[in-house]
């Protein structure tokens, strides 16, 4: 029945576990000596899986497997740490059986290797660790960059946020909640900003995409006659493009001025259109359809002197409500 419990386990854990129950119930010297050979094999078959966590650990070393959304230096110290567990819990329980006091042969190598495996793994953490320290005064200076930059080629405004902030924030993030890594300080304070950034970032994208929707509303011919509030709101917007940077304590001020004098622009935008539209191009449409001679009707003669008469009045009409449609025009 032993030898049939232990057939069908391939894990070393789960043979542990069932060889310690076995050691708690059988009182017998034989049965209890059939169980120290168990161990030995389970320590053997430890042994291999050892070799097959080292093997894996070089083939998976330079781009280890992780989690979608999981951050790069997070990911590779969550998965050092699996590897370090699978091969330190069976080492644990081993610790202290006599097969390990002995000091065989066989125990000295897989022991050797286990220290050499675990160095690695913790050598391979802490690298990871110091590699993502080294980086964080440089993820960091992004904050200092202006919120705002116009492209050169295109001319539009752009949120000049740089995402290696966000990178450092959720690595910050992943590495607080695995625990056993010391968060600096620097890192820390810029978790502690991340909803301000991303409120920020998320209303500046707001605003620039307004500020191209109105002034894309103005139209070429009233252009000149709008430059000056167009270069009104470009001086409200040029404090982000200058002096502000992602650490100002005035963002919430300047984004206030923005919106109002954004406000503003489009409220003259729309009159005027509204203006060219119904007063200016819906009255030069009903000028250019006007008839100037009033001609008499097909099979009806009128005598020069008639037809002369009829004319002065006609021109005397219409130029009465060219004038009346040029004052609204005016």
């Amino acid at each position: 029945f032993i030898n049939r419990s232990f057939a069908s386990i391939t894990c070393i854990e789960t043979s542990l576990k069932l060889l310690k129950k076995f050691q708690s119930i059988l009182q017998n010297d034989s049965l209890r000596t059939d169980l120290e050979s168990k161990f030995a094999l389970i320590f053997h078959n430890y042994g291999v899986e050892l070799s097959h966590v080292q093997d894996l650990y070089e083939k998976q070393k330079v781009q280890p497997p992780f989690a979608r959304n999981m951050p790069q230096v997070a990911g590779n110290i969550l998965w050092a740490r699996h590897l370090l567990k699978r091969i330190t819990d069976p080492m644990q329980q081993f610790h202290n059986n006599p097969v390990l006091l002995s000091g065989s042969k066989e125990t000295r190598r897989i022991t050797k290797t286990y220290n050499k495996m675990a160095k690695t793994l913790v050598e391979f953490e802490i690298l990871w660790i110091q590699a993502w320290v080294s980086s964080i005064e440089t993820a960091k200076s992004g904050l200092q960059a202006t919120l705002v930059v116009r492209h050169p080629e295109d001319e539009r405004h752009h949120v000049n946020f740089d995402w290696e902030i966000l990178q450092l924030i959720r690595e910050t993030k992943c590495l607080d909640r695995m625990g056993g890594v010391e968060i600096p300080d620097s890192a820390r304070m810029v978790l502690l900003q991340e909803e301000k950034f991303k409120t920020y970032h998320n209303e500046l994208v707001h605003l620039l995409r307004e500020y191209r929707s109105v002034t894309q509303l103005v139209r070429p011919m009233t252009a000149n006659l709008l430059k000056p509030h167009l270069e009104n709101l470009e001086f409200h917007l040029k404090p982000g493009m200058v002096t502000l940077t992602w650490t100002s304590m005035n963002i919430d001020g300047y984004l206030c001025s923005v919106w109002e004098a954004l406000a503003k622009l489009e409220e003259l935008v729309l009159t005027v259109n509204d203006i060219m539209d119904n007063r200016i191009d819906a009255n030069l449409r009903l000028v250019s359809r006007l008839l100037l001679v009033d001609l008499p009707e097909e099979q009806h003669l009128v005598s020069l002197d008639d037809f002369v008469d009829i004319q002065e009045k006609h021109v005397r009409e219409m130029t009465n409500w060219l004038v009346a449609k040029n004052i609204e025009i005016e």
